[in-house]
């Protein structure tokens, strides 16, 4: 992949800030090319994968269309510990957008709120605030209400954006970048599934499920054949006797199927049909093709983000993995959550590279590692993969200074 490396990745979020959301009462942190939500299970690290997945959501649709998969806007507002609620939630995205053929490049904050009507007795969503700003400049419609004033407010079901894209090269940028990040969630039926979707003249992005995984693995082969050499490198290192995976067309029948190889009892090299492979290698085939699939190569995806991309995979071998990771944040900014201690068991493993979530009863905290958590790192004491085996490693407290809790 020497002709997409960069000695940076690129970071399209450098920060993200969440009110209300889920489990968060608040978080406010800085985040880049490559970022690991580390924490135990249900410490909210999915809830802050999902909180930047209703803004793409949300644009896509609407706001009240994005809640309702998420139980509703009542599921979704942050519950105290003595149950109550807020009556709205906010999102706000700091982005850098590159330079492109139609517009220089820029750093933009998009502001989203959503919330209960004032004075509504249901929990029929509403746009409460919704606010772009390009380098610092407020940038096109904008939906701040004053609720104070003489004339009743016209509260909106609608979003902006959308809208903004079509007259305005910036809101375009934006609503494009947003619309074209990508939330993994892998099922193995998906993965292992036949692929009768008709074919496209060009490679499309792998589903967030897993769909059209045969149909990346073969653009992979035919565009960019010395990453899927890598890609076969990393399957060969993860499973035994494995030398590679492929997607095989059948453009007859305008279908497509995975098919695994496998190094036979003399060295032969053996085809494994795709009902008789495992769950853990189609998931580790998974995940690789969403790290490394053509759209995410070239930067029209700007963000790929995976939740507990270790499930099914052999712990000895999950170092490997963050390799991989690391590398796949060369192209495009990566986001990944685990509650796994092995996956950290790597040199490549930064503390800079993490965000940890706990939740102690009081809601979710997301922070970097927090002071003891570094002095121990810096002592050799504990290694990252003994801080989370251990319990120990935790976030910096949310009433840290912004900028000690960016000193990673």
């Amino acid at each position: 992949m020497e002709h997409y490396e960069q000695e940076r990745g690129p970071v399209f979020l450098t920060r993200v800030r969440v009110e209300n959301y889920r489990s968060i009462a608040s978080c406010d942190v800085p985040v880049g090319p490559l970022t690991v939500l580390a924490g135990p299970n249900a410490a909210g690290k999915s809830n802050f994968l999902d909180a930047v997945r209703f803004v793409r959501d949300a644009l896509l649709t609407s706001p009240g269309r994005a809640l309702e998969p998420r139980g509703g806007l009542e599921e979704v507002l942050h519950r105290d510990a003595s149950g109550r609620q807020p009556d709205s939630f906010r999102i706000r995205l700091d982005l850098s957008i590159p330079a492109s053929k139609k517009s220089p490049a820029f750093n933009a904050v998009y502001d989203v709120e959503v919330g209960v009507r004032p004075g509504s007795d249901d929990f029929a969503p509403v746009l409460r605030r919704e606010e772009l700003r390009v380098d610092g400049s407020h940038h096109g419609d904008s939906f701040l209400p004053e609720v104070a004033g003489e004339h009743p407010v016209a509260w909106r079901d609608d979003i902006l954006l959308p809208h903004a894209a079509r007259t305005s090269r910036e809101g375009r940028a934006v609503y494009e970048s947003l619309v074209r990040t990508r939330f993994y969630e892998l099922l193995t039926p998906a993965l292992r599934a036949v692929d009768d979707t008709p074919r496209g003249r060009s490679s499309g992005p792998l589903g967030e499920n897993g769909e059209h995984l045969p149909r990346v693995l073969d653009a992979l082969s035919r565009e960019h054949p010395w990453v899927k050499e890598t890609l076969d490198g990393y399957v060969a290192t993860m499973i035994d006797n494995a030398v590679g995976l492929d997607g095989v067309e059948v453009r007859e029948a305008d279908l497509a199927f995975v098919v695994g190889r496998f190094l036979g009892g003399q060295g032969e090299v053996a085809k494994v049909d795709r009902r008789a492979l495992s769950e853990g290698t189609l998931r580790l085939a998974g995940v690789l093709a969403a790290l490394f699939q053509p759209l995410a190569l070239t930067g029209d995806i700007p963000l790929v983000a995976i939740e507990e991309p270790e499930i099914s995979l052999h712990p000895p071998m999950l170092g490997a993995l963050y390799d991989a990771l690391a590398a796949a944040a060369r192209n495009t900014q990566v986001m990944v959550t685990t509650q796994s201690a092995d996956l950290l068991d790597n040199a490549a493993a930064d503390p800079a590279h993490l965000l940890v979530a706990r939740d102690e009863g009081a809601g979710t905290v997301i922070g970097p590692v927090d002071e003891s958590g570094r002095r121990l790192l810096a002592d050799g004491v504990l290694t990252l993969s003994e801080l989370l085996r251990s319990g120990e490693l935790r976030p910096e407290p949310a009433s840290a200074p912004r900028d000690q809790r960016e000193k990673r």
